[in-house]
């Protein structure tokens, strides 16, 4: 299956219903640490699970901010600066492991209660974030989910990218191969293509899917493109820089391509 026939949903309700299930396990993750496991490193580089913790509540505030722009029409940034959105995470980090669940817990239901007030006419203003320009309301939900699911998995307290349900890496993983092919958002990248062994879907990154995915081809070519097959949540964890890429198989035999930052 291409890429292209990957139909994305992000129908308010649904993704809010799945929101809450992740949301949920995150809190309850949130809770079970101490005050010297939330000093402890994160996944994120210099970053510590108090630091993670502090900037998904914030970001919890800064979406609802977004939401608020859907619901009254007038323009709501989601941070003042990105000075101040750096700040912030930095204080909070300094805080003790109940008042950073106590925050977590808070902002996530402001962020649910607000959700939970749009309606259908407003799912569909446009809001912007930093990046990507106006885009309708409706993929608010969306974006916090993905916060929700990928910071879980920095905390490195037991939930993985494995953990990650698969009605998320699927729409997931075509959003970021839709990414990594705009030069907009990212600038340079190597062409690859992508199977998902679990799902057998095929994606092309800054080359055709190949859909027929025959590899004698690839592999005949004088400079070959690479294909790297795996599980959908283990392509999309490496995409997004949250793993290696070890498990994934690269045809023909060699390294993984070396992959811009990811934002």
């Amino acid at each position: 299956m291409d890429a292209s026939d990957t139909t994305l949903d992000f129908d308010p309700p649904t993704v809010l219903a799945a929101l809450t299930e992740s949301t949920a396990h995150l809190i309850a993750t949130s809770e079970n640490f101490d005050d010297q496991a939330v000093r402890e490193p994160s996944l994120l580089p210099n970053w510590t699970r108090a630091h993670v913790l502090t900037h998904t509540a914030r970001n919890a505030d800064a979406l609802r901010n977004l939401l608020t722009w859907a619901a009254t029409g007038d323009r709501t940034e989601m941070y003042p600066s990105p000075e101040a959105r750096d700040q912030a995470i930095k204080n909070g980090a300094e805080r003790d492991a109940a008042q950073l669940a106590a925050d977590l817990r808070e902002s996530c239901e402001r962020f649910a209660e607000t959700a939970a007030r749009l309606n259908r006419e407003h799912w569909t203003n446009l809001v912007e974030r930093r990046i990507g320009g106006p885009q309708q309301a409706s993929r608010i939900p969306w974006w916090r989910l993905e916060e929700v699911l990928i910071h879980h998995a920095d905390l490195d307290a037991g939930f993985t990218p494995a953990h990650w349900p698969a009605q998320f890496t699927g729409p997931e993983l075509n959003l970021v191969v839709t990414r990594f092919n705009d030069p907009a958002l990212i600038r340079e990248s190597p062409a690859f293509r992508l199977h998902t062994e679990d799902t057998d879907h095929r994606f092309g990154v800054r080359c055709e899917a190949d859909p027929a995915g025959d590899a004698t081809v690839i592999t005949g070519a004088e400079n070959p493109i690479p294909l790297i097959e795996g599980p959908e949540a283990a392509l999309l964890a490496w995409l997004i820089g949250r793993t290696s890429g070890d498990g994934l198989d690269v045809h023909p035999r060699g390294q993984l391509p070396t992959l811009p930052t990811w934002m």
